[in-house]
């Protein structure tokens, strides 16, 4: 069940860019290059279809066996309890993200206003 609704929302969070592609194929006159990329991109898609695949099967093999023994009400509980983790997770990392890009461009700005000439002096 849990792969039925994932496959479906994948299809269809995939769709605008199945149709890129396909709006794409038809105004680019050079077959060769377009069938290449199609190629690589069903490639990496394929690939990401199964590792996806994989993981709803751990997850729906290890919750059915840890969630066999609980009530629908206590499901439902435990549902809640794990979205809440999810999203102070999520937001969390959303902020180490934000930290991370400041970081990173505040060290390439510090590094770009550094103009003076670097003397190196060496004993002889």
């Amino acid at each position: 069940m849990l792969g039925k609704m994932v496959s479906i929302g994948f299809d269809l969070a995939t769709l605008p860019a199945r149709m890129t592609l396909r709006g794409a194929k038809a105004a680019v006159s050079m077959p060769g290059d377009i069938d290449h990329f199609l190629r690589e991109v069903r490639q990496a898609s394929d690939e990401v279809a199964r590792e996806i695949e994989q993981l709803l099967s751990s997850v729906d093999a290890e919750m059915s066996r840890k969630a066999a023994h609980l009530s629908p009400a206590q499901k439902q509980q435990a549902a809640n309890l794990a979205l809440g983790a999810a999203e102070q997770h999520l937001s969390m990392a959303a902020v180490n993200i934000l930290r991370a890009l400041w970081l990173a461009m505040d060290s390439n700005r510090s590094l770009q206003n550094r103009r003076d000439p670097v003397i190196i002096e060496h004993e002889g």
